[in-house]
């Protein structure tokens, strides 16, 4: 084989090679670049998602707060009123009896019936 062939075949393999290298290194410092600056994102991001989950965190509370606060009150505004309703109907009640106490008073007792004798 000529030497001309081997010296371009070599030059063609070592110019493949110094590309291959050279594209290497500029993926290597791409990628540490971008591991930098999205470090620096993730910190960033963490540090502003944390915020706002302390912030909403603490807007839940106070709404729960303030809906226990508002279910509490109906609960004794309720729970009142059917005292009161239970209260109305046991006078009721006793009322009924004592009206049906009256009308057996006033009907007097009940005759025996009449036997016919034949």
């Amino acid at each position: 084989m000529p030497i001309e062939v081997l010296t371009t075949n070599l030059t063609a393999v070592a110019l493949l090679l110094s590309f291959a290298g050279g594209f290497a290194w500029m993926i290597t410092r791409f990628d540490q670049r971008l591991d930098h600056g999205l470090g620096h994102l993730e910190t960033k991001l963490t540090s502003r998602i944390d915020g706002v989950e302390a912030r909403l965190s603490h807007r839940i509370d106070d709404v729960e707060a303030r809906l226990s606060h508002r279910i509490d009150d109906v609960e004794a505004r309720l729970t009142s009123r059917i005292d009161g309703v239970e209260a109305r109907l046991e006078r009721v009640e006793s009322d009924v009896t004592e009206i049906k106490v009256t009308i057996a008073r006033w009907e007097g007792p009940s005759r025996p019936p009449l036997l016919l004798l034949e």
